[in-house]
């Protein structure tokens, strides 16, 4: 690939773009889509991850729950 002057008519002029260089610009293209799915998959595994965030801290609210209600039963049987 050759570069025309940096003075005159030809200025910032590109000549000799290769098919290769040509197809390089094409998937550059293509890769911008797929960051754009990719973005929407990013999105959808945070909304799950909180949703899991969220029974993750029920749970364990449950469970705490749970063990204080065990505890005191078995105090009272003590």
């Amino acid at each position: 690939m050759e570069v025309g002057s940096s003075s005159g008519p030809n200025k910032n002029r590109v000549y000799e773009l290769s098919n290769t260089t040509a197809d390089n610009l094409r998937s550059t293209c293509s890769v911008s889509t797929v960051g754009i799915s990719q973005s929407k998959e990013f999105v959808a595994l945070q909304q799950h991850t909180a949703q899991l965030t969220d029974k993750y801290d029920h749970l364990s609210a449950e469970y705490a729950q749970l063990k204080t209600s065990h505890a005191q039963q078995r105090a009272e049987s003590e």
